[in-house]
């Protein structure tokens, strides 16, 4: 009698960690809608202290880490160069780093020094007046692997359906093999 008890927790267990791992995916970004712009930036011009690497995307957050114990209240950027899908991972290109400033203002100098002796550049990008944006949700360390995977074949499918002129958000036919809803 006390073995269905027990294989009844069991199930009702394992029941619910199901539920909750499907809960988790779902919220870190596997059905969310992803949005492909052009047009003006988001942002007009930045400047960013970053670490370059190469090596797998994956050894990405130990940079996000870095960054973000020297700077805690700035924003955090990540570019990166390379389609992991066509490049080896130990030839894939990455700089991660904080926003110091956006727009006019320049950067706190007392904050760039900070950055510069923990062994970061300092780079300003100028003002562009024309971009392609791709959104996809942070919310959990999960959300980087689907976003990868999710990104990349959108902005590829984007690349080939559309010209960079448009100014709108970019929606192919319904029967397009690269569908962007």
């Amino acid at each position: 009698m006390w073995e269905w008890q027990i294989l009844s927790l069991i199930g009702f267990i394992s029941l619910v960690l199901l539920v909750i791992a499907v809960c988790y995916i779902l919220y870190s970004g596997l059905t969310t809608e992803i949005h492909i712009r052009t047009g003006l930036p988001p942002v007009r011009s930045i400047t960013i202290a970053y670490k370059y690497k190469v090596g797998p995307y994956k050894d990405c957050g130990s940079l996000f880490r870095e960054s973000c114990s020297i700077g805690p209240k700035l924003s955090r950027i990540g570019i990166f160069y390379d389609d992991p899908k066509k490049v080896p991972a130990q030839k894939c290109r990455y700089a991660v780093g904080s926003i110091l400033s956006e727009g006019e203002d320049g950067p706190n100098e007392e904050q760039q020094q900070l950055y510069e002796k923990n062994g970061f550049r300092v780079f300003s990008f100028p003002e562009v007046t024309h971009v392609v944006t791709a959104s996809f949700p942070h919310r959990t360390p999960l959300s980087i692997f689907l976003g990868v995977q999710r990104v990349y074949p959108k902005l590829n499918c984007y690349i080939k359906v559309t010209s960079s002129s448009s100014s709108t958000l970019i929606k192919s036919p319904p029967n397009s093999p690269c569908h962007l809803p």
